[in-house]
């Protein structure tokens, strides 16, 4: 009778819709297996079929790494399934975390989906060791390029790219990713032009003193929406990225010229660009909150107007629906909030 082979690193692999125990278990299950270090990561993004047209179903992978060998058959019992379904991984371990997030070279090459350290659960700080795994990596030209194409292609956003290629190998090809950029940046504002067609934006003026909780209160409103927080007297759009929410954070009259400021705040008008220092960065704005230590009439006197005959203040104010903000008011209004969202979540 052949003899089981043992050894110290396992990968297992199952369907999610034949998986013999519960998925909220896997973490009980795993920290009792005597592992040294375990990770597992659902693959619920991967395309539904392979290169061979075999169809891809939702599925988990564990990774298992043990300081004594162990037999096949016992990593399997771990999970109550057959031995076939688990590998015993030959390579260094780090090639198998890095297939975890289809990190490695053949995995991008076959353009699967690639998956955030975060969305794994492990032992330790998975993050933090692929960070020092990918810093160790020696990338070749056409793994990099397998990357930009996928960039390009919207499968990596700008952050991902330069986590996978490093600071480095993104300037060698700044040029080429710059023009990328701006043709993402331009297909993904004409499809939002027809999405939102018909609709206005919104704009909240928000004024009040220094330090008494303007900003805290705009991000309060968008809490539950991805938004940009602006702010910056030399280049105010720099870190705009394409968000439909925006604060433009203790806007101050020197900041813009008044013909601009009506023109980014026009509800109505939406296929337009915001000055920014290397090219006007177009908007795909739905709601605008601006916070300021000005309220709109103060704002108005202290702002560049070519001519104030034809440029009034009625045409700021026709924009935005000011809000005065005091200590009293955030006060109030957020602990009100808080106290709906409290009874929210405890119903």
């Amino acid at each position: 009778m052949k003899k089981e082979p043992r050894a110290r690193q396992f990968m297992y692999v199952q369907d999610l819709d034949h998986l013999k125990v519960k998925e909220d278990d896997l973490s009980d299950i795993l920290n009792k297996s005597g592992a040294l270090e375990w990770v597992y990561i659902n693959h619920d993004k991967d395309p539904k079929k392979d290169e061979d047209g075999k169809i891809i179903r939702p599925h988990i992978h564990v990774v298992l790494k043990y300081e004594n060998p162990q037999k096949v058959s016992t990593v399997a019992n771990l999970f109550k399934d057959k031995s076939q379904y688990v590998d015993v991984w030959k390579g260094r371990i780090a090639n198998a975390y890095s297939y975890l997030l289809h990190e490695t070279e053949e995995a991008r090459e076959q353009g699967k989906h690639v998956y955030k350290a975060s969305e794994a659960v492990a032992s330790f700080d998975f993050p933090a060791r692929m960070k020092s795994i990918r810093a160790k990596i020696t990338k070749s030209p056409k793994y990099i390029s397998s990357l930009v194409d996928q960039y390009a292609e919207g499968k990596l956003t700008y952050d991902e790219l330069e986590q996978l290629i490093g600071v480095s190998q993104l300037a060698r090809r700044k040029k080429l990713i710059d023009q990328i950029t701006e043709l993402r940046a331009e297909k993904e504002h004409e499809k939002w032009l027809k999405d939102f067609k018909g609709k206005s934006m919104k704009v909240l003026w928000l004024y009040g003193v220094a330090g008494v909780g303007k900003t805290r209160f705009a991000e309060y409103l968008l809490r539950n929406k991805k938004y940009a927080i602006l702010g910056s007297s030399r280049d105010y759009f720099q870190d705009y990225n394409g968000e439909h929410y925006i604060i433009l954070n203790d806007l101050r009259p020197r900041d813009f010229n008044y013909s601009d400021l009506l023109r980014i705040l026009d509800p109505y008008q939406h296929d337009k660009a915001a000055p920014s220092r290397y090219h006007d960065k177009k908007l795909n704005a739905e709601e605008i909150i601006i916070t300021t230590p000005y309220s709109p009439d103060d704002f108005y006197k202290y702002i560049f107007v070519d001519d104030r005959r034809v440029d009034t203040v009625e045409q700021l104010l026709r924009r935005i629906q000011p809000l005065h903000i005091t200590k009293h008011f955030i006060k109030k209004r957020l602990k009100t909030k808080k106290s709906k969202q409290d009874d929210q979540d405890n119903a």
